[in-house]
């Protein structure tokens, strides 16, 4: 074969010829903010609609790079300030140095401060940094108007919880204040109505106060709700001893007109003061008692010398006992009841003046007498 003819076969087509089947492609359409997507098993196609700019495959050198965007400021929840608070003042506790106490507890302070001016319509801000302060009271006695300033404002906002009113209670208790103590105690029995002890604390300052018939009346609310035959018997002996004062004087006073809380502070204070090291007293340094909220309650200067109520032993082989009291006037009645002891014999009042009385037998007895005594002022 010369060369014209395998030139002339190179340029015949083959035959048969070879078909390249024709593909069919099938697209699925995505609608897009920026125009129509069209899938295909081939890849993406994208079509624009007439606002979309053109892709840009070059680098932008305006564009901010990528470590330089700043995250998104998510705003603090009051749990998290209350929290902070909470892990501080537990610090403050555990630590032993000094200034680490300090430091902690400011920082405790500061983080309740804080949740009172990022939610100042949230009750638990006032409450925390209240309970704070009231754990610094001993060494720090002038912080007391400082709790009761921020357990009122708690109050004002949740005026039904109980854990509040018990915490103002034990607040006036410490300050010496019967009157709004009572009150306190008063609104949380409503509103804890199965909780023995807050009955049991009002009852016994009701006594204290001289109001012997209200004391009856939250003694005998106590039995209904007490289930211990200990307690039970306990409180039975108090009751039985109260009912027979009330009846030997049936003017005994009682508080059954209203009860006046002290006015609520209109202005709470947001900031707080801190401790400073060189305002402790105490020799052993700031001392921090955290609230013992589960613990009776006792109004800090009802004594045997201003109480009108108390409980006193007449010891073994001694005829008789001098109790002085500030509430004795010329005529005030005094009440006494053998609770332990003396049993057959006849406990009386031997004397009285204007600033004491004397209690005993007309000869003494083997062994020690506890017994009651109240005082009954007449009525106006």
């Amino acid at each position: 074969m010369d060369i014209n003819q395998i030139i002339d076969n190179i340029n015949q087509p083959l035959n048969p010829p070879i078909q390249i089947p024709k593909q069919k492609i099938n697209y699925v359409p995505l609608l897009s903010i920026s125009g129509i997507t069209l899938l295909s098993f081939g890849g993406l196609i994208l079509l624009k609609s007439k606002n979309t700019s053109s892709l840009n495959t070059s680098p932008n050198t305006n564009q901010t790079p990528q470590n330089d965007i700043k995250p998104t400021q998510v705003p603090k929840s009051i749990q998290h300030y209350l929290l902070t608070s909470q892990q501080f003042f537990t610090k403050a506790i555990e630590t032993t140095d000094q200034n680490q106490k300090i430091d902690y507890v400011n920082k405790s302070i500061l983080a309740a401060s804080d949740a009172i001016k990022e939610f100042p319509n949230d009750y638990r801000g006032y409450h925390q940094r209240g309970r704070i302060y009231q754990s610094l009271i001993d060494s720090k006695p002038e912080l007391l108007s400082q709790v009761i300033s921020d357990f009122s404002s708690a109050f004002k906002i949740k005026p039904d919880s109980p854990e509040i009113t018990r915490d103002l209670a034990s607040i006036y208790a410490k300050k010496g204040d019967a009157q709004n103590t009572i009150a306190y105690l008063a609104q949380t029995v409503q509103l804890e109505p199965t909780k023995a002890q807050n009955f049991y604390d009002l009852a016994k300052i009701q006594q204290q106060a001289g109001m012997l018939n209200d004391a009856l009346i939250t003694y005998n609310s106590l039995l209904t709700i007490v289930t211990d035959p200990i307690q039970k018997t306990q409180i039975e002996t108090e009751k039985n001893a109260l009912e027979k004062i009330v009846a030997q004087n049936p003017q005994a006073p009682s508080s059954s007109q209203k009860i006046i809380i002290s006015p609520i502070e209109e202005n709470p204070k947001i900031d707080s003061p801190t401790i400073q090291a060189t305002d402790i007293l105490s020799d052993k340094g700031l001392i921090i008692a955290a609230p013992e909220i589960e613990n009776k309650i006792e109004v800090s200067n009802q004594t045997d010398s201003n109480s009108l109520s108390g409980n006193s032993i007449l010891p073994s082989n001694q005829s008789s006992i001098t109790i002085e009291n500030t509430n004795l006037s010329e005529t005030s009645q005094i009440y006494v009841i053998a609770t332990k002891g003396g049993k057959n014999k006849n406990l009386k009042i031997i004397s009285k003046t204007n600033y004491s009385f004397t209690v005993g037998f007309d000869t003494p007895i083997a062994e020690n007498v506890e017994f009651k005594w109240w005082i009954i002022k007449a009525s106006d």
